[in-house]
C-alpha cells in the first residue's frame, strides 16, 4: 500500500511511499508541521471513507506515539496494562472517526485525544481500585446488592444515565452483547458507542457510590465493559 506524496505536496518527497518509510520521515526532528499535517489530513479523510484498511494504516502510523503515552501512563495504572493500551488506541480511534481532517495541527489533536483517554482510564480504574479493596487491587464481580438491571433502572429513572446509555450498558456490560452490534442497531459508529459507554460508566459508577453499602458492589460491574475493545 502505498501513499502519493507528490500529490500531497508540503515538503513531502515527489513519489509513492509506505506507511513505514513516511512514520519514519515524519519521526524526524526536523519534519514541518505544514507536512505532518498535509500527511494525517490525508489520513483522516481514507481512514473515514474507507474504513478497511485505512483506519488500522492511521494506527500504524500513529504508533510510537500510541506507545509513548502507555509507557508513560504504566506505572499509574492499577491493573493490566493491556487494558490500557486498549484504551488509549481506543482514544486515538474514536477521535480518528470524528475529527475534522483540515483541522490545523490534526496529528497533534489525535495524539491528545489518546492521552486524555489513557489519563480517564487511570484516573477511573483507580476511583475502582479504592472503593473496591483497602490493598488497592480491582474486584471484578457480579454484585451482591441487586440484580443490575434493576440498577440500571433505577439510575436511569434517577436521570444518572439518558434511555440510550441504558440501552447500551445493558446490551454491551450486561449481556455481553459485542459493540458492532449495538452500533449498527443506533446508527452509532463503534467508536461512539465506547464514548457513550465510558460516560455511562463514570456516571453510574459515581452514583452507586453513594448506595447503601449492600448495593456498592455494583460499581465494580460498569468497569468490566473494557473486555471488548473496538
Amino acid at each position: 500500500m502505498l501513499l502519493d506524496c507528490a500529490a500531497l505536496g508540503c515538503g513531502l518527497p515527489a513519489k509513492a511511499l509506505r506507511p513505514d518509510e513516511l512514520r519514519a520521515l515524519l519521526l524526524r526532528r526536523g519534519t514541518a508541521w505544514i507536512t505532518k499535517d498535509a500527511v494525517w489530513a490525508e489520513l483522516v479523510e481514507r481512514a473515514q471513507a474507507i474504513p478497511d484498511p485505512w483506519t488500522t494504516v492511521a494506527a500504524g502510523m500513529m504508533r510510537p506515539g500510541l506507545r509513548h503515552i502507555v509507557t508513560a501512563l504504566r506505572g499509574r495504572f492499577p491493573v493490566d496494562h493491556v487494558d490500557l493500551e486498549s484504551e488509549v488506541v481506543a482514544g486515538f480511534l474514536q477521535e480518528l472517526d470524528l475529527a475534522e481532517a483540515r483541522t490545523p495541527r490534526i496529528y497533534a489533536q489525535l495524539h491528545g485525544a489518546a492521552r486524555r483517554r489513557g489519563h480517564e482510564v487511570c484516573r477511573r480504574e483507580l476511583r475502582s481500585a479504592g472503593r473496591s479493596e483497602p490493598t488497592g487491587t480491582v474486584r471484578r464481580h457480579r454484585p451482591a446488592g441487586g440484580h443490575p438491571d434493576i440498577v440500571l433502572a433505577e439510575a436511569m429513572r434517577s436521570g444518572v444515565v439518558t434511555p440510550q446509555q441504558a440501552d447500551l450498558v445493558s446490551h454491551v456490560l450486561i449481556d455481553d452483547n459485542d459493540r458492532s452490534t449495538a452500533a449498527r442497531r443506533l446508527g452509532m459508529s463503534r467508536y461512539q458507542v465506547a464514548a457513550q459507554l465510558d460516560t455511562a460508566a463514570d456516571q453510574l459508577a459515581e452514583y452507586l457510590c453513594h448506595r447503601t453499602a449492600a448495593a456498592g458492589g455494583v460499581v465494580s460491574a460498569w468497569h468490566e465493559y473494557g473486555e471488548e475493545r473496538p
